[in-house]
């Protein structure tokens, strides 16, 4: 589908390392745990501490084109690949 995903958490590399080799991950993960990105995002949890699970899909032009503040992961990569090919569709379609 012509799509990057990328993990962002505030987890030191090392953690995440565990974290990417428990589940498998083939995707990358980029460590902020100075939180700016987290920050940059909006996605730090209510109390500050910890980072919300987010989902940013991120278009082609670089500007964030839907958000999912809060993923359950139960469905979720369904729901990024429908939202991509709905994306995909209406650009196709904007420049046909």
């Amino acid at each position: 589908m012509n799509a990057l995903v990328v993990g962002i958490s505030a987890d030191k590399p090392e953690v995440q390392q565990r974290f990417i080799d428990k589940f498998g991950l083939t995707f990358p993960m980029i460590s902020d745990t100075e939180k700016r990105i987290i920050d940059a995002y909006g996605a730090r949890a209510v109390l500050g501490v910890a980072a919300t699970r987010s989902t940013f899909l991120i278009g082609p032009d670089g500007r964030i084109a839907h958000v999912w503040p809060k993923v359950k992961l139960e469905g979720h990569a369904a729901d990024v690949v429908a939202k991509i090919r709905e994306l995909s569709a209406a650009t196709a379609g904007a420049s046909g």
